[in-house]
């Protein structure tokens, strides 16, 4: 049985194996929660009041026309059959599906 490397209390001069970690974050890395309208093409990244990017999807700050419903309080409670989640990532939007089964390239 061999011990993990960066586990080892061994004080010799010998080189050491770089331990490789996956960062879940890195995963993730630039994706920005978004919306896009199928007919028109346009996207809309998910905004807080204070006009800041979110970090998940909100419906806020999304136009009028994009709203299906709205609660009691008046805020967006449904989208319109057009609109649909994603994120975006740079110049590219990702759709839910792209997500779950992504075009990996070589």
């Amino acid at each position: 049985m061999s011990l993990d490397p960066s586990l080892s209390s061994s004080t010799s001069s010998e080189p050491r194996a770089e331990v490789r970690r996956l960062d879940s974050s890195a995963l993730v890395s630039g994706f920005l929660p978004a919306f896009r309208h199928l007919e028109t093409g346009e996207i809309r990244l998910c905004r807080l009041e204070d006009g800041r990017i979110s970090r998940r999807h909100l419906l806020d700050s999304l136009p009028d026309d994009w709203i299906l419903e709205r609660d009691a309080g008046g805020r967006p409670a449904s989208l319109v059959s057009q609109v649909e989640p994603g994120f975006l990532r740079g110049i590219q939007f990702w759709t839910l599906q792209n997500l779950a089964n992504p075009r990996l390239d070589g």
